[in-house]
């Protein structure tokens, strides 16, 4: 377990550095975008880092946590669509 928090928090860091320096160059709040996923994904891995027991039988800490990365999951889907298209209409793939 250690393992894998050591690995994610490195990339949490690695995300949020690319974050600010991808917004610092292209001034587009879409930019932003994986700093903000990741200070989500940090708040929703608190619920499995800090385990409760279920409430009423129904509601525990896991369950809440694959429910907190629903809208990041579509959230980073979206950042990937805007990435790609700036790459297309920019200079870095042209011939």
């Amino acid at each position: 377990m250690a393992a894998n928090v050591a690995v994610g928090i490195a990339q949490n860091m690695l995300w949020s550095w690319f974050s600010v320096t991808r917004y610092q160059k292209l001034r587009k709040p879409w930019a932003a975008w994986p700093g903000l996923i990741v200070a989500w994904i940090v708040m929703a891995m608190s619920l499995e880092l800090l385990d409760f027991p279920p409430y009423q039988f129904v509601v525990d800490a896991h369950s809440l946590w694959h429910l907190g990365t629903v809208g990041p999951t579509v959230w980073w889907y979206n950042f990937l669509i805007k990435d790609a298209q700036q790459d297309m209409a920019g200079e870095r793939l042209k011939a």
